[in-house]
């Protein structure tokens, strides 16, 4: 057994002798368990007096700040602007009439309300008149809003005079102060008495509950006092600053962003959906608004960044501080802010549940000497008045470095959860750290540790809540609504996280026994319950959970979800044009999913409209084309946007070029006619390949070549310089595409640049085709009608037309008017436009005459080639005349299609990448001698 002064140190001692002088301190502890002295000196330093505030309510103190500057501005809105001494006049008449009504001291009033002057009206004559308010979003689900109203209990409804016919079911009495004041401004503009006490409640609102309706939070008058005093501190609010109001009435930040503005004589400027509709959008409003205070959930935040990068433009020169918070914010992101922005405006991450009045701690990076690249982005330090504890499982401080649970206490915490008296009692306990027997610590469920500098570092949650774009949400609640749905036998709910910084819910589900998950009708199922923000962006359905070696679900084990996943019984139509592919390869990037096709709706795909504001910003830089955000749902397909996008002014340059994947340090590779089926070989060439896609706008022909495939190749050349002036060049192509490829090569050697590489994916000559007999036709067309149906017959017949008119015609009067919603011709790719692209390219092909060509060709031919009706093909797929200098065969697996699809892509990328990586390794050598 070891002596004691080998296991404790003389400070330990020393603490733990102070400990017995003040047994009460520390009544939670395990006694066979004691604190380091780093532990106890952190609980001391927590243990600071409260200091106590000169306003028994948040609406004392704003009428303190009105007699200061009665003619500053407090309220501006869509170019309308309320005084302090105004906004005063009305939320006392409101008051006053509320108390008319019979409104009692401590009653909960419900204020549903669009974003609008009325509803910072609202929130102040409800506390003015003795009451607490309860903000129910109309957006919210007409079941949620419906339990909100009943668990609270409310007499009383202030709403606008349009949102009424949308209320649920109720007996309480609706006032709606927009159409209503006339009546309510023939009260009293004068102050009321002061009929509140600081331990009187608020305002309620409500958060995701464990067991399937949300549970609403109380806060007292003291909290709101000592919160926006600690703000007001921190943000160095003044009169002069301009404070954005961005977020939604249920999220608890509009408290942050509302009061403590209104007790320093600052503005609240109230946004416009449109200003949030693209990055540019919200710069120039924040511009024209001249805001000053930016406080945005982290995912917006994290797309803004993104945005800024992508239209290289800065910050509006007026802003001085952005903070973020209601997640974790990336470290990455925030170092490419700093790169991007730099030190000014100055950045804040904020910490805080709801229980503690929004926020609890406040990290200035800047401050502190944080740098990105070292470790994660810490939460702060507590704010004033706060005390932040970080215990064991028996309430043991753990020592700096070691990982807890985090437990709060101070001025800010919630009275408790309405009509929850025993989750109040678990999760607001008695503080052993206090002197003062009314004290509570509240168990925050969140893991964290203290640095050695005294900020916090998030680790994550003890159990299965979770924040999504600043909102907390209970993944119990969403799996219990899914439960509940008719045939799903087990669900589970996970945060995934496939595209840094993009954060989205992802349900599994069991189906029962012989059943079927219909996902569009479980997604109305969910819409009918949960807000949106609820609603899973993805549903993959399982024989089984995957489960850990002793018996649990292993929750690590859930494969990420794949677009069948997410959008059932469809057929991937391929773009047609440049235009289309340029916003298919945005959209493949943005979602992180393939394949896509052009008629995917952006939502089904789990689009979000943090996700459709990036889409517009990605839109906006690569066309120059600022579209509204409602164009996105609206037109929530890549053909319904580029049918937008054509019928404006979008410049035409580099619409062919499409980067697949534009970075790396080799020498490009130029792959023709596609971008989205060659996506499948980029992990096998690895990230330091650059790849680019070409395909031309052929369409009307707007922007692309003729049908010959000579003019083709000079188009793209002309497209492809602009990229790689000089040679030598790396290109290739499936089917017509390395017919192109070949062209092109052609034509740089003309121009006396060389060609390293033409690399063919299974593309035949017309040449390579040999006549076989009448049976062996037969046989072939009643194969193809046994498996295709009439879609297989009208596709034959459209072959057999004289030309692409009688084409369209045979298309419309087959595929419309009779066909149309049959399954043959559903499942069918046929399209007009799909026809009229197919129809050049025979027709190029036909009329194509190659030249010899003295370069390095390598062919992946296909080994599952398919029976063709009319045809055998010469083993060199028609080429051998043409290539001088012989030509490199390598059989891969697939048929012509699938050879660039998994797992058979994998033979081709290996090859490539071997092939390339000896030629750079010979040419690295043979510069090297040179020198």
């Amino acid at each position: 057994m070891k002596n004691l002064e080998d296991v404790f140190t003389i400070s330990d001692t020393d603490s733990f002798c102070k400990q017995a002088d003040t047994p009460n301190r520390f009544q939670g502890f395990c006694v066979d368990v004691p604190a380091s002295s780093h532990a106890i000196s952190r609980i001391q330093q927590c243990q600071s007096e409260e200091t106590q505030s000169n306003y028994g309510s948040i609406h004392q103190w704003f009428e303190e700040q009105v007699d200061r500057t009665p003619d500053a501005i407090a309220l501006s809105f869509q170019g309308q602007e309320l005084t302090y001494n105004a906004l005063n006049q009305r939320s006392n008449q409101l008051a006053h009439y509320l108390k008319s009504l019979g409104l009692r001291s401590g009653e909960l009033v419900a204020i549903s309300t669009n974003r609008c002057m009325e509803m910072v009206i609202c929130f102040l004559g409800v506390m003015k008149a003795g009451a607490a308010y309860v903000p129910i979003d109309p957006a919210y689900p007409h079941e949620r809003r419906a339990y909100k109203l009943q668990d609270a209990n409310v007499r009383f409804i202030l709403t606008q005079k349009h949102l009424v016919p949308f209320l649920p079911k109720h007996k309480a009495s609706v006032i709606c102060p927009d159409a209503d004041w006339q009546d309510i401004g023939r009260y009293s503009t004068e102050n009321l008495p002061m009929l509140t006490r600081e331990d009187d409640v608020a305002y309620v609102i409500y958060t995701s509950g464990s067991t399937g309706n949300p549970k609403g939070v109380a806060i007292v008058h003291r909290g709101m006092v000592h919160h926006s005093k600690a703000i007001v501190q921190e943000f160095e609010l003044q009169a002069g600053d301009r404070v954005l109001q961005f977020s939604s009435m249920s999220f608890d930040i509009i408290v942050e962003e509302v009061f403590p503005s209104l007790v320093s004589g600052a503005t609240i400027v109230l946004r416009t959906e449109e200003s949030v509709s693209s990055t540019r959008q919200f710069l120039e409003f924040i511009k024209q608004e001249r805001i000053t205070v930016l406080n945005l959930p982290t995912a917006f935040w994290h797309g803004l960044v993104s945005g800024l990068e992508l239209l290289q433009v800065p910050m509006p020169p007026d802003v001085r501080l952005l903070i973020v918070g209601g997640e974790k914010a990336s470290r990455a992101i925030y170092a490419r802010w700093l790169q991007s922005i730099g030190q000014y405006p100055r950045w804040l991450n904020a910490y805080g549940p709801t229980e503690t009045t929004v926020t609890a701690t406040i990290f200035d990076p800047i401050a502190e000497g944080y740098d990105p690249s070292e470790a994660d982005i810490p939460i702060g330090r507590p704010l004033p008045n706060s005390q932040i504890y970080i215990l064991d499982e028996n309430l043991n401080p753990l020592p700096d470095g070691e990982i807890g649970e985090m437990y709060i206490a101070g001025p800010g915490l919630a009275r408790e959860y309405l009509n929850l008296p025993e989750r109040t009692a678990s999760k607001f306990i008695a503080n052993p750290f206090s002197d003062r027997p009314e004290a509570k610590l509240y168990r925050t469920g969140d893991t964290a540790r203290y640095l050695p500098n005294g900020t916090l570092e998030f680790i994550g949650r003890i159990d299965f809540q979770v924040k999504i774009r600043g909102f907390r949400i209970e993944l119990l609640e969403i799996e219990n609504y899914l439960e509940k749905y008719p045939a799903t036998q087990k669900a589970m709910v996970l945060v995934r996280e496939d595209v840094p910084g993009e954060k989205r819910l992802v349900a599994y589900i069991i189906p029962k026994h012989r059943q079927q998950i219909d996902v569009p009708a479980l997604r109305g199922f969910l819409q009918t319950k949960l807000p949106e923000y609820m609603i899973p962006a993805a549903v993959v359905v399982m024989e089984n959970f995957p489960i850990t070696p002793n018996g649990k679900v292993d929750r690590a084990a859930f494969p990420p979800p794949q677009v069948a996943d997410l959008v059932q019984d469809r057929e991937v139509v391929l773009p047609v044009d440049g235009l289309e592919s340029q916003l298919l390869n945005i959209w493949e990037n943005l979602l992180n999913i393939k394949p896509i096709g052009t008629t995917d709706n952006f939502m089904d795909l789990g689009g979000t409209s943090l996700l459709a504001a990036r889409l517009v910003d990605q839109i906006d830089h690569k066309f120059q084309q600022s579209l509204p955000l409602s164009t996105i749902f609206t037109s929530p397909t890549i053909k319904q946007l580029a049918q937008i996008l054509r019928q404006t002014n979008i410049p035409k340059q580099n619409l062919s070029l499409v980067e697949i994947q534009p970075h790396g340090s080799k020498p490009p590779l130029f792959l023709f006619e596609g971008v989205s089926i060659y996506h499948p070989l980029i992990p096998y060439l690895g990230p330091d390949q650059p790849i680019y896609g070409l395909i031309a706008l052929r369409k009307d022909g707007v922007n692309g070549p003729a049908n010959q495939i000579e003019e083709i190749a000079s188009y793209y050349i002309n497209e492809l310089v602009k990229v790689q002036p000089e040679g030598p060049y790396y290109l290739g192509g499936l089917s017509f595409g390395g017919i192109v490829a070949f062209e092109v090569a052609q034509q740089l050697a003309a121009r006396g640049q060389e060609t390293r590489f033409v690399f063919m994916f299974d593309a035949m000559l017309p040449s390579a085709y040999k006549p076989v007999s009448v049976y062996q036709r037969l046989r072939f067309h009643s194969k193809k009608v046994a498996k295709q149906g009439l879609g297989y017959i009208i596709n034959l017949i459209l072959d057999r037309s004289t030309n692409v008119v009688d084409r369209i015609n045979i298309l419309m009067r087959k595929m419309v008017s009779r066909y149309r919603k049959t399954k043959e011709v559903k499942q069918s790719t046929c399209t007009i436009e799909y026809l009229m692209v197919k129809q050049m390219i025979d027709e190029s092909e036909r009329a194509y005459v190659p030249k010899p060509y003295h370069g390095k060709v390598v062919m992946f031919r296909a080994m599952d080639a398919q029976e063709s009706e009319s045809v055998n093909l010469d083993a060199d797929l028609g080429w051998k005349p043409y290539v001088k200098d012989g030509m490199t065969i390598y059989d891969v697996p697939g048929d012509h299609l699938g050879i660039l699809l998994e797992p058979n892509v994998g033979a081709i990328g290996n090859r490539m990448k071997l092939l390339l990586q000896d030629y750079y390794a010979a040419n690295d050598r043979k510069h090297h001698m040179s020198n």
